[in-house]
C-alpha cells in the first residue's frame, strides 16, 4: 500500500528478495442461513499467500460496522473454533508489510464518524490519492496510506453531498490513478470494484444465497462456492442478498494492463486470471523456456536433472522438464516453519535465512548436472544461496533457468520490490549476472515467450517491471525511471 510520492517513506532496510503482493481481499453477503464472517475467514485462509503479516474482517451488525484485526496470519488472529461473529455481510483483507509509511496497520479500513459510513479493503496502489483527497478538502497525514486516504475521501464525499456509496465511488474513482481492486460495504450492501486497467484480479462467486468476492477464483472454490466470473476492468458490482447491479467507472484512454506477475508468482496455480489458468501459463512458460534456453551440453546427459525452486516455480520446472525430456527431482525441499527471508536487515542475514527456509537433497543432486528453474529473480539473494546449497550437496554443475524475463524496474501498482538499486537485473549487466549468482549458466524467458504463455499482448498486460514502460502517469518523486532506461539489454522484448 502506498500514498503519493510526498507521503511515502522508502528505505532499503526491509527490501524483498521476491516480488511481494501487498494484499488479498474477500467479501460475503447473503441470507441469514450463511455465516458471512466465517466464509470470509476461510477465503482469507486460501489467500494467505498474498499477505502473511496482518489480517482483518469488518462485519455489518445491527449496531454498525465492527472491525476485528491483528498483525499476524489468519489462523492466529481468527483461530479455528472461535467464531468471528454472526453477520449476513462481511469483508476481509490479508496484508504483507511494505516499507512505506503507515503500512503496518491492518485492513479493512473503517471511515466516517466513528467508522460508521463504510469499510474498505484494498489490493493495489494509488499513485495520487492524497492529491485527489486534498482537492476535496481531505488532508492526509504523513503516515496515512493510500487505502486510508481513499476511505476517508469516500466517507467525506458521502456525508458532504448526502449520497450513497455507489454514487460516491463513481464520483471519486475516475479522478484516481493507479491500481485498485476494492471490496467495500456500507453496512447495507457489498460492493466490488476493479480499476479501469484491471491491474489486479477480483472475482465474483455464489454459494447458495450468498454472494462472494475474492482476489482469486481459488478462494471462492475453497468455501464450496461457484465462480460466476471475473469483474471486468472498470466494473463496479453492488450486491445484496438477491440482486446484482453492475456499472462502470469510465476513464478515457485507460488501456487494459493486467499484471504479468500474477501469473508468474503471486496467484495460486489453481486460480484463473484474465480467463487464463495460472497453472497452464506457468507450465507453458516452462516449456517455452526449454525451447529458448535448452539444457546445456554435458558429457553425461543421463546425469542431467531439473530442480524446481519451491513452491511457485515447480509448475514451470515440470514444463521445462517435459519439453526437454529430462527428469524432475526433488533436489530442494522447504523446511517446516521457515521464516521469510525478505524481512532480514541485510544481505548476509537474508542468505543465512535461506538455509532455514530450504534444504538441498544430496541423494537427488550429488554428481549430477542440475538445471534449477525459478519463477523470477529480484535481488538474487535467495537464488545465490540456492546455487551454493546445491553445490554443497554435491551437484557437479548448476545452471539457472528463470521462467520470466529479468526484473529490472520497481512496481507502482501494489507490489513491493524495494528501490531500483536493489534489483539485481536493474543494476548488473546481463553478462555479469551469472557470476553474481555463482552459477554455471543463466537464461531468462523472453517477454515474447511469456506473452505467448499468457495468450496476451503488450496492449493488454502490465510489463512495467520488465520494460520500464508504465501504463499510467507516475509522480516524478517516485523511485522509477523517468524516462525508462535499463542497465542490461532488452533482447527478446
Amino acid at each position: 500500500m502506498a500514498g503519493d510520492g510526498r507521503r511515502i517513506v522508502v528505505t532499503p532496510v526491509r527490501a524483498v528478495d521476491k516480488p511481494r503482493e501487498a494484499c488479498g481481499v474477500a467479501g460475503a453477503w447473503g441470507g441469514p442461513d450463511q455465516d458471512a464472517p466465517d466464509l470470509v475467514r476461510n477465503m482469507l485462509l486460501a489467500l494467505q499467500h498474498r499477505g502473511q503479516e496482518a489480517t482483518g474482517i469488518a462485519l455489518s451488525t445491527p449496531g454498525g460496522l465492527v472491525l476485528q484485526a491483528g498483525n499476524d496470519q489468519v489462523a492466529v488472529v481468527f483461530p479455528e473454533g472461535r467464531p468471528v461473529g454472526r453477520s449476513t455481510g462481511a469483508i476481509g483483507h490479508v496484508r504483507y508489510g511494505t516499507v512505506r509509511a503507515g503500512s503496518d496497520r491492518p485492513q479493512p479500513v473503517l471511515a466516517g464518524p466513528a467508522g460508521s459510513r463504510l469499510a474498505l479493503a484494498h489490493n493495489g496502489t494509488l499513485v495520487d490519492a492524497a492529491d485527489v483527497a486534498e482537492e476535496h478538502g481531505v488532508v492526509a497525514g504523513s503516515d496515512v496510506t493510500d487505502s486510508e486516504t481513499l476511505a476517508d475521501l469516500l466517507a467525506t464525499v458521502m456525508t458532504r453531498h448526502d449520497i450513497d456509496l455507489s454514487t460516491a465511488l463513481h464520483r471519486v474513482l475516475p479522478r484516481l490513478t493507479g491500481a485498485y481492486s476494492l471490496v467495500l460495504t456500507d453496512g447495507d450492501k457489498l460492493y466490488g470494484v476493479r480499476d479501469p486497467h484491471g491491474f489486479r484480479p477480483l472475482c465474483l462467486g455464489r454459494l447458495d444465497g450468498t454472494w462472494l468476492l475474492a482476489s482469486e477464483t481459488a478462494a471462492i472454490r475453497a468455501v464450496g462456492g461457484r465462480v460466476v466470473r471475473e469483474l471486468e476492468p472498470g466494473e463496479v458490482v453492488e450486491l445484496d442478498g438477491l440482486r446484482l447491479r453492475s456499472s462502470r467507472v469510465d476513464v478515457v484512454e485507460a488501456r487494459q494492463a493486467r499484471c504479468l506477475f500474477e501469473y508468474v508468482y503471486f496467484a495460486r496455480p489453481d486460480s484463473e486470471f484474465g480467463g487464463r489458468s495460472v497453472y497452464t501459463v506457468r507450465h507453458l512458460a516452462g516449456r517455452t523456456l526449454a525451447e529458448e534456453a535448452p539444457p546445456p551440453p554435458t558429457g553425461a546427459p543421463q546425469e542431467l536433472v531439473v530442480v524446481g525452486v519451491p513452491e511457485t516455480a515447480r509448475v514451470a520446472a515440470d514444463g521445462y522438464a517435459a519439453q526437454a525430456g529430462l527428469p524432475v527431482v526433488q533436489g530442494l525441499i522447504p523446511r517446516a516453519g521457515a521464516s521469510r527471508t525478505f524481512i532480514e536487515p541485510n544481505q548476509g542475514a537474508r542468505a543465512r535465512a535461506v538455509r532455514t527456509k530450504l534444504a538441498a537433497v544430496p541423494a537427488a543432486v550429488e554428481g549430477r548436472d542440475v538445471i534449477v528453474v525459478d519463477d523470477s529473480v529480484v535481488r538474487g539473494t535467495t537464488l545465490r544461496a540456492i546455487v551454493a546449497l546445491l553445490r554443497e550437496a554435491g551437484a557437479r554443475s548448476v545452471h539457472v533457468r528463470v521462467a520470466s524475463p529479468a526484473y529490472r524496474f520497481p512496481c507502482c501498482y501494489g507490489i513491493d520490490t524495494g528501490r531500483p538499486e536493489e534489483l539485481l537485473a536493474g543494476t548488473t549487466p546481463d553478462e555479469d549476472m551469472t557470476a553474481a549468482l555463482g552459477c554455471d549458466s543463466l537464461s531468462f524467458l523472453t517477454l515474447k515467450g511469456l506473452l505467448a504463455a499468457v495468450a496476451g499482448d503488450r496492449d493488454t498486460v502490465c510489463a512495467a517491471c520488465l520494460t520500464g514502460r508504465y501504463p499510467t502517469a507516475v509522480p516524478r518523486s517516485w523511485p522509477v525511471p523517468h524516462p525508462p532506461a535499463a542497465v542490461g539489454t532488452t533482447q527478446g522484448l
